[in-house]
């Protein structure tokens, strides 16, 4: 009988998670979140990495970065006209969105809003919702992680046997 660490199964059969983020990317996402949002508003940011599968982000590019009234109001409104700044960063960085991030005042579920909306409207881009406008502590458990299929249908993207939808990068 042969006996198989864990770790070299884990390598062999474990999946890749939907979205990782190196620790100190996320450490500024959040707060970044929470200094835009200040605990009565929705904020995002549009997550970018290296083109192609796995998703895992290299920068952030918050929505009041190319739309400096993206959240006068309350809730998410970039004008698309300002989706032009986002592509020439990307042109500049050789990096593409990954995803986009925004922030909830309650739990990580999709808004009518939301569903009827993608910030990007291609299909498998992936959107991530924050609850409690990110608030400290952020727990990954509770963190909404949506997949577009296109015509405004999404597939929430749930952990699975040997396999995380999130993965925060501590080293």
């Amino acid at each position: 009988m042969t006996f198989w660490p864990l770790t070299s199964i884990w390598r062999l059969f474990a999946r890749r998670p939907e979205l990782s983020i190196p620790a100190p990317i996320w450490s500024d996402l959040l707060n970044g979140l929470r200094a835009r949002g200040r605990d009565i508003r929705e904020s995002g940011a549009f997550l970018l990495g290296p083109p192609g599968q796995p998703r895992r982000v290299s920068a952030i590019v918050f929505y009041d970065e190319i739309d400096p009234h993206a959240f006068d109001t309350g809730i998410i409104v970039i004008d698309g006209a300002c989706m032009a700044d986002l592509w020439a960063i990307c042109r500049r960085s050789g990096l593409a969105v990954i995803a986009d991030v925004h922030t909830h005042p309650g739990g990580a579920g999709q808004s009518e809003s939301d569903r009827r909306h993608p910030m990007i409207a291609e299909p498998g881009h992936v959107a991530m919702i924050i609850p409690d406008f990110a608030a400290d502590p952020v727990q990954l458990k509770a963190v909404g992680l949506y997949r577009y299929r296109g015509n405004f249908s999404w597939d929430r993207i749930t952990p699975r046997f040997l396999r995380s939808s999130l993965k925060i990068e501590l080293a």
